[in-house]
């Protein structure tokens, strides 16, 4: 007994020691491993000053929350589609596009980007109204509000991690970079989307919001320290680094998978794949009410292209599903670059080949314009479009 007694205060200074040595090795693999590799992951409050804050307010979309609202001479609201040099002058499009950056074409010039080499193909305009880091959400509700799209057919583009962003409200909880970046979901009630607006807030309340979100962002999955959302960098650093690997979405991301793939399970408490496909269902339905063919346009990525080589399995297939329960016209791409490119071919289709990551470079847009053209020609849908365009044309 004595002997244990006296032992006591060892044991304690070894306990204290172990968990030094393990508090001070979460901490510099958090900082140097972990942060460098997937910053995502992690969450600090951005900082801003009264000026930035002041400039958002000014230009941001009310709306959408970004790109910067802009009016004409007459203050009427444009809604302007990415130049394309094939057919510089806007109005009588033929087809429209509707997406993210990977709709938009991304790190390619404007003569570069799929929608102007569609336009060649097709001979006529092709309205590129894609925009970087838009969910699904985001690029229905810019169809919606631009009312003066004269297409004849409409594409929505959905790169498959718009499913995170389908039930985020602030950006800067997924990249950690955009501070800005506030944007509206839509939630389900009653079985029906709601839209869930972008609040209103003066800068004192903005910094309040970003300090404590969890005060401030209701319907927001990726609150930080929550079950989807980014860790805080504080201590205690071994507590985070536990709740980091087992989050799904982290510990897929670390293990070379996609980080998004848990999201598309039907029964995922966030809903986010039924959100998504309920989306993409308006806005086919709302390009029916205007006269136009739509239909969802899916694309590959890196990771999830190489899964499908590997293993024929397509991890959009959920989503393929749910759209064609619900008769939404459908092109993945992943099955048609499959037939095209080997599994290392489709990093030479990135602008950044060696660590196979970016957007689509040059060639890789060539693709996919070649795949959809082929679509329009296979399911007869460029006549519609070109006769649309043609009778704006005429009307005007």
């Amino acid at each position: 007994m004595r002997a244990a007694k006296s032992n006591l205060p060892y044991y304690v200074v070894a306990a204290i020691f172990a968990g030094l040595v393990i508090e001070l090795t979460a901490y510099l693999a958090i900082h140097f491993v972990l942060l460098p590799r997937e910053p995502a992951f992690f969450f600090r409050s951005p900082s801003i000053t009264a000026a930035e804050f002041d400039r958002y307010m000014s230009i941001r979309d009310s709306m959408l929350g970004w790109p910067a609202k802009r009016t004409d001479e007459k203050g009427v609201e444009v809604i302007e589609s990415r130049p394309i040099p094939a057919y510089p002058a806007a109005g009588n499009e033929c087809v429209s596009l509707y997406g993210d950056s990977f709709t938009y074409g991304d790190e390619v010039e404007h003569a570069e980007a799929w929608s102007n080499v569609l336009s060649q193909r097709v001979k006529c305009r092709v309205g590129n109204y894609g925009i970087g880091g838009y969910g699904t959400d985001q690029a229905y509700l810019r169809f919606v509000k631009n009312t003066h799209d004269s297409a004849g057919v409409t594409i929505l583009g959905i790169f498959p991690e718009n499913v995170l962003r389908n039930v985020n409200r602030y950006r800067y909880f997924l990249d950690a970079r955009t501070t800005f970046s506030l944007k509206p979901r839509f939630i389900l009630e009653k079985d029906q989307l709601k839209l869930v607006e972008m609040p209103v807030w003066s800068q004192e309340e903005f910094l309040v919001a970003t300090q404590n979100p969890e005060k401030a962002f209701e319907f927001e999955t990726f609150l930080p320290d929550s079950e989807f959302g980014p860790v805080s960098l504080s201590f205690p650093y071994s507590w985070k680094a536990i709740k980091l690997f087992l989050s799904d979405r982290a510990r897929s991301a670390m293990l070379g998978r996609t980080s998004w793939e848990v999201f598309y399970r039907e029964d995922h408490p966030t809903h986010a794949l039924r959100i998504t496909s309920e989306i993409a269902e308006q806005f086919v339905k709302t390009g029916r009410s205007r006269g136009k063919s739509a239909f969802v346009l899916i694309y590959p990525t890196a990771r999830s292209f190489k899964h499908f080589k590997e293993t024929g399995e397509l991890v959009t297939r959920p989503l393929i599903d749910d759209l064609e329960r619900r008769h939404i016209p459908t092109l993945d791409l992943h099955e048609e670059f499959g037939k095209r490119v080997e599994k290392q071919g489709f990093c030479d289709l990135l602008t950044q080949p060696a660590v196979c990551a970016g957007h689509f470079n040059l060639k890789g847009n060539v693709m996919v314009s070649e795949i959809v053209h082929e679509y329009l020609v296979r399911m007869k849908l460029l006549d519609a479009g070109a006769l649309a365009a043609a009778a704006m044309q005429e009307a005007g």
